[in-house]
């Protein structure tokens, strides 16, 4: 990392929405767009250094962060937000050179290159997340990880979605089933179709392995 780097800088984010061109009216994106990267520049401010910015068009994006320990929650953001398009996004670590006003979009270095070749490479699998941090096969698993759980959230139905979604921000079943006038039973098979217990406790347990990158970095 260059001496005028971002303070505590280590990961630089590249995304990539994918099937882009196929989006109609492109206006509306650009501001769903737009409102993800503040929610996730607002809410993991102590997770990011620079960004989330376009860097062209309405499909590029850019992100420098401090710490991985939030990613996943980055990586769910921007899948509901853009929902039904999805966004391609390669993590690297590296070198950061800052130029400019300290924008995004004026850096460059080691990560940056890093992270293009990634992303790269995960369009050419059909992937949705690759992680190159020099710490590999760990870095490949956690990838793999989030990977299938995305894939896992893209196969829900809309109602699965929806309840899933509801589940996450009131925490209880039964304060569901009262948002939507239905049994307790009723959000539970929901729940249970969209492997929601099975999905939460994976989370959970990705969310421990991403803090743990960075106590490595700091041992």
């Amino acid at each position: 990392m260059t001496a005028d780097a971002v303070d505590g800088a280590r990961y630089v984010v590249l995304g990539d929405v994918v099937g882009s061109r196929e989006i109609d009216d492109r206006e509306a994106f650009r501001e769903t767009f737009a409102d993800a990267r503040r929610r996730i520049a607002d809410e993991y401010a102590d997770d990011v250094a620079a960004g989330p910015s376009v860097l062209k068009g309405i499909d590029e994006m850019a992100a420098v962060l401090t710490s991985l320990e939030t990613f996943y929650d980055v990586v769910l953001v921007l899948h509901d937000a853009l929902y039904p398009h999805g966004i391609r996004l390669a993590v690297a670590s590296g070198e950061i050179e800052v130029g400019g006003n300290g924008d995004v979009a004026h850096m460059d270095g080691e990560a940056f290159h890093r992270a293009t070749e990634l992303l790269e490479s995960i369009e050419a699998d059909d992937l949705r997340v690759g992680l190159d941090t020099g710490a590999d096969p760990l870095d490949t698993a956690v990838a793999d990880e989030i990977n299938l759980l995305v894939h896992l959230r893209e196969s829900w139905t809309d109602r699965q979605r929806d309840v899933v979604g509801r589940y996450e921000r009131a925490g209880t079943q039964r304060a569901v089933a009262e948002e939507l006038a239905v049994s307790q039973q009723a959000v539970s098979n929901v729940l249970q179709g969209a492997s929601w217990p099975l999905v939460e406790t994976v989370e959970a347990r990705l969310r421990r392995t991403l803090a743990a990158y960075d106590e490595v970095d700091d041992g």
